[in-house]
């Protein structure tokens, strides 16, 4: 009797091990996945952050959402269009270009990208390098992951 006890024991404490491995290799496979996703999502962001300060119009039409929200620092919403042809008519311009704390987080179809922005941009001939932290959402569409929403606010001083 005493053996069979030992050998219950045993089986129990071989499975609880199966199972924690089983737990530890599933946790780590989906966290590949989702920097996987991240990192995806982080290649949509670097493809906009450089056709934008080129005024890379083409580049961008690809890189929206046909139903884009943005959302500029000075509070207006403007569609794809309207945004497309202010960078189309060099209205909006960008003299430098550069974003710090970028971070992006994943759920499911959807990526947020967040960080601070001290870029200098001129819109109409007035220059603004005012920090401003932003939001960009992008979604999983076809297989690309597309801008979706912009938004832009000026930061406290």
């Amino acid at each position: 009797m005493r053996n069979n006890e030992m050998m219950r024991r045993f089986l129990l404490v071989a499975l609880v091990g199966v199972a924690f491995l089983g737990l530890a290799r599933w946790t780590m496979k989906n966290a590949a996945a989702a920097d996987d996703l991240k990192d995806e999502v982080m290649k949509a962001e670097d493809a906009r952050n450089e056709a934008l300060p080129k005024g890379d119009v083409a580049a961008l039409e690809k890189i929206y959402a046909d139903d884009l929200v943005y959302t500029n620092a000075r509070g207006e919403t403007l569609n794809k269009t309207q945004h497309l042809a202010e960078l189309k008519a060099r209205k909006l311009t960008f003299l430098s270009f550069k974003h710090s704390d970028v971070s992006v987080h994943v759920y499911g179809n959807t990526g947020i990208v967040t960080g601070v922005s001290t870029s200098a941009v001129s819109l109409n001939g007035t220059v603004s390098s005012t920090p401003r932290k932003f939001m960009n959402i992008y979604v999983k569409q076809n297989g690309r992951w597309l801008c979706a929403g912009h938004s832009e606010t000026p930061m406290v001083q």
